[in-house]
């Protein structure tokens, strides 16, 4: 049986270095994202517990996203204000917060953004639908 003089292909030949870079890069926004997510997240027992002793939700998605639809009893600081912003709502560093947002990333950000600034007590509620289980709320 004769063999080929042919060159074998190797996968990573087919497929170019830089699209391989890209890949990786998505792969680990995507894995950034998940993580954020999670960190600093709270479990429904807890939250619920938190907000009958009194803890402020705190809604990170846009104005415009908020006037769409929101929970009752939420404060909307959208996270590209929340720096500025937290102090007149939460003065106390203490102050329970529970953040949410569209998906989770933006609270899971909203979240650490806070414990870099001193706030104790800051969680992530999570997704919209998942603050809605929580709160017991129509979105309106």
């Amino acid at each position: 049986m004769a063999t080929s003089h042919l060159p074998r292909r190797r996968f990573g030949a087919i497929i170019p270095a830089m699209t391989w870079m890209t890949i990786l890069g998505v792969a680990g926004v995507l894995a950034a994202c998940v993580f954020l997510k999670q960190l600093n997240s709270v479990t429904e027992e807890a939250a619920r517990e938190y907000l009958r002793q009194g803890a402020k939700v705190i809604d990170v998605r846009t104005a415009q996203e908020y006037s769409e639809r929101h929970l009752p009893k939420t404060i909307n600081i959208p996270l590209d204000e929340l720096k500025q912003r937290i102090v007149s709502e939460a003065p106390d560093k203490e102050t329970v917060l529970l953040l949410h947002c569209r998906s989770g990333g933006r609270s899971g950000v909203g979240t650490q953004t806070l414990k870099s600034m001193g706030y104790k007590n800051v969680f992530n509620l999570g997704s919209f639908e998942q603050a809605e289980k929580i709160l017991g709320g129509s979105g309106k």
